[in-house]
């Protein structure tokens, strides 16, 4: 019933959302959608907090790969942040290189089994007629297997695609042109 009444907006709640998001849009005018900003609160000890590091990865994601990431941070940290930046990217593209690899193997056991699967149901129905007569045995075998197929499939190549997305990321993170004020 929520969802339902999510789907029906009436027409002035419209017009409201609509003039609300065009007021944010002259709010923030001034601000680039590649500008990503730093404060002394995302600092500690004028080292990069790992929380502020994972709000800028998230602030980035929007951002087209075409477009340069700048970064805009208070002068007092320009002695460690680059360092701090290419440290928390470090640590989670070795996280994404071992989440890549761990993927590329199960989705092949995945695959490879629901293969077995398959080539097995065909070797046991063309060598003995045991399943011949019972339908429902060998669809559901048959099923099984194309799941089993379908979900190796899905974790290397669809899954896959987050991973590639969330290293690029990262990587243009750590290619932004740094500005101290």
């Amino acid at each position: 019933m929520a969802s339902a009444r999510k789907t029906m907006m009436k027409r002035a709640q419209k017009k409201h959302y609509v003039s609300l998001e065009k007021s944010l849009a002259v709010k923030f005018n001034h601000i680039k959608e590649n500008e990503l900003e730093l404060i002394d609160s995302d600092f500690r000890d004028s080292r990069l907090k790992p929380s502020s590091f994972d709000r800028l990865k998230d602030e980035s994601w929007y951002i087209p790969y075409e477009e340069p990431v700048i970064i805009k941070a208070p002068a007092s940290c320009q002695a460690h942040l680059k360092n701090d930046l290419e440290f928390f990217a470090s640590r989670q593209l070795s996280k994404i290189r071992k989440d890549r690899r761990d993927a590329r193997i199960q989705g092949g056991v995945l695959f490879g089994i629901g293969v077995a699967i398959l080539w097995a149901l065909v070797l046991v129905v063309l060598l003995s007629e045991v399943f011949v007569g019972v339908l429902f045995i060998t669809e559901l075998i048959t099923i099984v297997s194309w799941v089993f197929v379908w979900a190796g499939v899905t974790k290397f190549f669809i899954d896959r695609r987050e991973t590639i997305d969330k290293r690029f990321t990262i990587l243009q993170l750590l290619d932004a042109k740094i500005e101290y004020n």
